[in-house]
């Protein structure tokens, strides 16, 4: 008998966007495994009963596999990502890893959706997003500058507003000088931007300003950038998005 293995996205920050179902995986998971302070966002959830198994930056493969294998054991285990686990979280990694496992030693394995950064920082500036948009990580950790760029270039030329996640870093400070310098070739250097640093988390920060007048310095790697597309404009105190000839309320979500 094997177990189930829920990777679980958690929401941006507290328990207020976090949903109900992904509440129910980790407060009835026997083995709790994530990176430490995404097993410490969902703290209120955890009780004395449970294993909970707190990893670092870069252990990433070993938290999948050490979750696969409890799981296969026959535990019920949640492994939690912050945002939602399928957008630059663990659940593309995991179920890569139990891809590669026999019909008998793979678990059960369901993926919990959660609020992505994007969307609660999107919220936060009004709505950016109601048109076409495009999301770009621009760590180049563990994807090449050449390819980051390639993207960016590509995405920016074609008009849709832009999430970008992991901006800048303490060691990675070149980078978003360069993604403004792209950005300016294709972009009017007043398009509005909006700067959420840490949102819905304590010391939540949210700031509207222009491709031309974005200080980078303080940007950080807890910060989404959303850059407007060429339906994007500033109405009253909110960015928004109007998709032209759109029905208001569209029949799929």
């Amino acid at each position: 008998m094997t177990g189930t293995l829920r990777i679980v996205g958690l929401g941006p920050g507290g328990p207020a966007h976090r949903t109900a179902a992904a509440a129910e995986a980790v407060a009835g998971a026997a083995v709790v495994v994530g990176y430490g302070p995404y097993v410490e966002q969902c703290a209120d959830l955890l009780h004395p009963g449970q294993e909970v198994l707190r990893g670092a930056m870069g252990e990433e493969v070993a938290r999948a596999d050490e979750a696969l294998a409890r799981a296969a054991a026959g535990a019920d285990v949640a492994l939690v990502s912050s945002g939602d686990a399928g957008v630059y979280g663990m659940a593309a990694r995991t179920l890569a890893r139990a891809a590669e496992l026999s019909a008998a030693e793979r678990p059960a394995v369901e993926v919990v959706p959660g609020v992505t950064a994007a969307l609660a920082a999107g919220a936060l500036l009004g709505a950016p997003l109601g048109d076409d948009w495009a999301s770009l990580s621009l760590s180049d950790l563990q994807v090449p500058w050449a390819t980051v760029e390639r993207r960016l270039t590509a995405v920016a030329a074609a008009g849709l507003a832009l999430a970008l996640y992991n901006p800048r870093s303490a060691t990675r400070t070149w980078q978003l000088d360069r993604v403004l310098a792209v950005l300016g070739e294709h972009r009017d250097p007043e398009t509005p931007v909006g700067v959420v640093t840490d949102a819905g988390r304590p010391g939540q920060s949210v700031a509207r300003t222009t491709l031309a007048g974005l200080d980078s310095a303080a940007v950080t790697m807890r910060t989404v950038l959303l850059v407007a597309g060429e339906s994007g404009r500033v109405a009253g105190p909110w960015l928004v998005a109007e998709r032209a000839g759109a029905p208001v309320e569209e029949a799929v979500r």
